[in-house]
């Protein structure tokens, strides 16, 4: 069967991916508030935020590479129903997670401007990203710990909670910037720094709620403090070999778009600034595509758990089709959509036409990913195959598509779209190599042990 007739895997589906959906466009919304008050201050102040949040880009993209070797291994006990060995992981998880959280705290604090040099040579842009990088670098640990307990939530299919953290985040962030930013209230107006503020108020709040739920309402993990004090050698061994991998994907994949915003931003402030406006645009049309790699990395984790191989790949190639049907409308929204976006920014007709340009280029290139996030970090990874992902993700991006875009942005000196796609271009080989790995069916492992 090339694909599942079965109403409860489409229902499952659903159940899972429609919440984290609705939560990814609550963050896509706080981001459209941010860029919109920011960019009504003109494109330094938009800019400085823009490239200050490169590097709390980074931490993410780790913390959800983080979660997401741990969810390998998590989703896979779940269907085995070995709760022991997931308290076991969650000890590792967290220990990593406040480890690698320092590090990114430092460089916030200690050294803002090295950072934001790396991007653009505009001292105003500097100037205002390094006190943006000082103040933001506050709620990084609370991000942290919210983020990856939400995330190993949802491998046990506990995704609602995550509606009602994010709420509070979107209403206590958009309040905040509003008097911060602004000088409402009898507030000083502060600009770029009123928007850290704001956005370090909005992760205190998520955190409280986390925690309130874990101590008080989590039923199903039942994590205890005491389960985190003690490290098991054999899941330790079991975690490094399956954890690492992706990790360290995450890194690679993470420096390398680090890579493709230095090359953006030495395109001039207007281009970071319209790429700023076609990130909010490419955030908002992916909300339910990442929804569903989410929701299919927890699926098939599961199915791979309770020992249902064959059934895992009839998913896959489900998800694969889904994926495509998903892209094309997400590149029709982006065409529809384009026109009216620029319009909401004080900026200028340059910045506005290099953002129509960018969206352009991204409702093709969108069509690609939604096919590769759904299959590598999706199914693949939930498969227990993250190696195979770790090669398919970054080589093509560090052979393809990052010496190409300095070729043409600073040798052959071609257009800005055209510099755009060919940054993006990787996007394209890592599907049509994802289809095929998936297809082959070597991607299915069981991960997990017998303890009992």
């Amino acid at each position: 069967m090339l694909i599942s007739k079965e109403k409860d895997f489409y229902k499952l589906i659903l159940s899972i991916a429609l919440p984290i959906a609705v939560q990814n466009l609550i963050n896509f919304a706080v981001g459209m508030i941010d860029t919109m008050m920011l960019g009504s201050l003109g494109e330094i102040q938009l800019s400085a935020a823009a490239i200050g949040n490169n590097l709390f880009f980074i931490l993410m993209v780790l913390m959800f590479g983080l979660a997401g070797g741990s969810n390998i291994l998590i989703s896979q006990y779940w269907g085995k129903g070995d709760v022991k060995s997931i308290h076991k992981i969650l000890a590792l998880m967290y220990r990593a997670c406040i480890i690698i959280t320092s590090i990114f705290i430092g460089i916030a604090m200690f050294i803002p401007s090295v950072f934001i040099k790396l991007y653009t040579s505009d001292i105003n842009v500097i100037e205002a990203g390094s006190s943006y990088l000082r103040i933001v670098a506050i709620g990084y640990i609370f991000y942290a710990i919210t983020n990856c307990t939400i995330m190993i939530l949802r491998s046990v299919k506990t995704v609602k909670i995550s509606l009602v953290v994010y709420t509070t985040s979107l209403i206590v962030n958009a309040f905040f910037n509003w008097v911060f930013i602004f000088g409402k209230l009898g507030a000083p107006a502060l600009g770029v720094k009123g928007a850290a503020i704001a956005t370090v108020m909005a992760r205190i709040a998520e955190f409280i709620i986390v925690m309130c739920f874990m101590i008080f309402f989590e039923d199903k993990i039942n994590l205890k403090v005491k389960h985190l004090l003690k490290v098991d050698k054999v899941i330790l061994k079991d975690y490094v070999a399956n954890c690492t991998p992706v990790l360290f994907n995450e890194l690679l994949w993470s420096s390398g778009s680090t890579m493709i915003s230095i090359i953006i931003g030495r395109l001039g402030t207007e281009t970071v600034a319209a790429n700023s406006i076609s990130n909010v645009v490419f955030n908002f049309v992916t909300v339910f595509i990442f929804g569903l790699s989410n929701a299919t990395a927890v699926i098939i984790g599961n199915t791979i758990g309770e020992g249902r191989n064959e059934k895992a790949k009839e998913y896959a190639r489900t998800i694969g089709v889904l994926s495509i049907l998903m892209g094309l409308m997400a590149a029709g929204v982006i065409q529809i959509i384009k026109p009216y976006v620029v319009d909401f920014y004080n900026v200028s007709a340059l910045t506005k036409n290099i953002a129509i340009d960018l969206m352009s280029v991204t409702s093709i290139i969108v069509i690609f990913q939604s096919l590769g996030i759904n299959l590598m970090m999706g199914v693949l990874r939930g498969g227990g195959d993250a190696k195979f992902v770790l090669i398919n993700d970054i080589i093509f991006m560090w052979v393809v598509a990052i010496p190409l875009g300095f070729i043409a942005a600073f040798v052959l000196k071609w257009p800005v779209a055209a510099v755009f796609f060919i940054v993006k271009s990787d996007e394209i080989i890592k599907s049509i190599i994802s289809v095929i790995r998936v297809l082959s069916g070597k991607w299915v492992r069981n991960l997990t042990r017998d303890f009992a």
